[in-house]
């Protein structure tokens, strides 16, 4: 089965966040030891949004919603392209005016489907 793509286009102040995780052991004499801890240790996040038409926003949201157990491909600001899952309790919405919808959301680095 094929994995699906993110593929709306989303606001300009899109901002990530680089999370590494390390191992460390600091030592009497000032000497400080650092690991990767796992072979994905680095992982991004992304927090998002998305203004359009109520209806396009719907579509947005199911997708989002589908998407918080599976991944799916989306390309970064930087270009690049990984597998993401949403964060489960990112998705928000607000309706700014009649017919238009803002969805702000956050995406998290998967490395698996």
């Amino acid at each position: 089965m094929p994995t699906d793509t993110f593929i709306w286009r989303t606001q300009k102040s899109a901002q990530g966040t680089d999370n590494v995780r390390t191992l460390q052991a600091q030592f009497g004499d000032g000497y400080k030891q650092v690991a990767a801890s796992g072979i994905n240790a680095k992982a991004e996040t992304w927090n998002l949004s998305w203004t359009g038409k109520k209806v396009d926003a719907a579509a947005i949201r199911q997708f989002l919603l589908n998407h918080v157990i599976s991944s799916f491909l989306w390309t970064t600001p930087w270009g690049e392209t990984h597998l993401w899952r949403v964060k489960s309790d990112s998705i928000a919405v607000s309706f700014p005016a009649g017919n238009k919808a803002t969805l702000s959301f956050t995406f998290e680095q998967a490395f698996a489907p």
